[in-house]
Parts: structure tokens; sequence; C-alpha cells
């Protein structure tokens, strides 16, 4: 199940994609969990699901400065695929509204995996997904340095469409991703933004099912599931050794404190 959390109080804006069986259910939503709850299928159990928006592992602290958003806010990333700082002001806002969707959602989390809790952790079956960085990793270095200046929230679209529209995506994923064809399908022809994001979010959804997902994050601040590592273009790779580096008061190392789960 992916979701791209949304939290406007007046629009549907919360777009949720769930894979149950060969059936592809995409909806759009508002933030009240009545809202929400009648877009999914009666009875839909997902083992795993990926909400795009900040999600704290238990006992975190609500306004921690997570090193893995520091990161991806440094160059190279800055200017390809940053994520919002949610450790204050509309950042900290989404991080309660990713939080509200993440309680919500672990009551249909599915009972062969609720042994080890609906929780957000490296294995657990809640994960966070981040669109942005899931494409932009997957660019080359030419197509991203050649992109224009966007409005705010419309960089995503513009990766989606270079990435997803033309196939390239499901060239790069579909022999590591057994998916029904009715989701790559949908991929190519979706052109609603939220049910865009909210099909990426499947995607990482079941990267993490299967284990292959980069996991890049620590325990401190929580974790964003991304494509698995062999696939990042050259760029992407050293860029997040390069930046981790960077930030050696904070992060000892990347394949130390700052995880790489390859």
């Amino acid at each position: 199940m992916g979701i791209d959390v949304g939290f406007s109080t007046t629009r549907p804006t919360t777009g949720i994609a769930c894979l149950d069986g060969d059936q592809l259910h995409l909806e759009r939503a508002g933030t009240a969990w009545e809202s929400r709850a009648a877009k999914i299928p009666h009875g839909f159990r997902p083992s795993v699901i990926a909400i795009d928006g900040p999600l704290l592992p238990q006992g975190a602290a609500h306004n921690i400065r997570r090193h893995v958003e520091s990161v991806f806010i440094r160059a190279p990333f800055h200017n390809r695929c940053r994520p919002g700082l949610s450790h204050h002001g509309v950042g900290l806002e989404l991080r309660q509204a990713s939080s509200d969707a993440c309680t919500q959602v672990s009551c249909i989390i599915a009972s062969s995996v609720l042994a080890n809790g609906a929780t957000v952790c490296r294995e657990g079956p809640i994960v966070e997904a981040f669109p942005n960085a899931f494409l932009g990793v997957l660019m080359t270095e030419e197509e991203l340095l050649a992109a224009p200046k966007f409005k705010r929230g419309r960089r995503f679209d513009w990766l989606y469409e270079r990435m997803v529209t033309t196939g390239r995506l499901e060239s790069l994923l579909s022999k590591t991703l057994d998916l029904p064809d009715v989701v790559w399908q949908r991929l190519r022809s979706e052109s609603d933004h939220e049910l865009r994001a909210a099909l990426i979010c499947l995607l990482t959804a079941a990267l993490a099912a299967r284990g292959t997902a980069a996991i890049i994050g620590e325990a401190d601040g929580g974790w964003f599931w991304l494509p698995p590592w062999s696939l990042w273009q050259p760029w992407a790779r050293q860029g997040l050794e390069s930046a981790s580096k960077r930030m050696a008061l904070k992060v000892t190392s990347v394949l130390d404190r700052f995880a790489v789960g390859l």
C-alpha cells in the first residue's frame, strides 16, 4: 500500500494506492480516517505500507532534526531531489499529519506481520517513501543539470514524466519487482499529482517487502526507503557519501551511524 499524505482539511489531497492481489485500487481522499477508509478495499490487509511524509521511530522527540533530511538538503541533492525540513514550521505540521496517517492505517496491517508491531523501524511494516529522491537518484546527472526552474511542488511531476511515463522506471525495476501489468500501465498513464505520488509509494512498499530497498537513515530520526543501491546513478552514490562526510560532527560514517541498507 502507498499513501501520499496531503494534509489539506478542505480538499481530497491524500493519494492512496492499494495492490490487492492482481487488483490495483487508486483513489484520492481527505485527511479524516473515515474518508481514507472509504477508499480502501473492504478487507484489504497490506503487508507493507509506504507513506510519503516524515515518519519518526517510536520514542523520538517530536521536533528532532533528522539526519536523513539534513543529508538530502545538501549538494548534490539540494537542487535535484531536496526534502523539506520537518522539525519546524509547515514541515512540523506535515510530520504530525504523517504520524496521524501512520496511526490510522496501522489498524489494517496484515495480522501475519503484527507480531513485531506496526511501527516505523528498519524491519517494520510501515516505511517512509520519498518520491522525489526515488526518481531522482535514478536519473543521469546530465538530465538533472538541464532541468528548468520549478515552482513549489512541480519538480516531482517533471521527474515523473521523464522517468515513469516514458517507461524508463519500468525497465529498471520490472526485473526486481514482479508486479501485475496493471501497475506499470497505470504508472505510465497517470496524470494526477497525488495519485502519481501514491503509485511511487506503492513501488517503495513493494521494494521494502522484498528486502531490496536501499534504507538510508539512522535510528534516532528515521529512514528513507529508496530504489536498490545498485541502480543509483554515480552522482547520487558519490553525493550521499560526500554529504555524509561533510556532516562528520553529526554522522560518523555513511556505513556506520548513518546506515545504508544495500
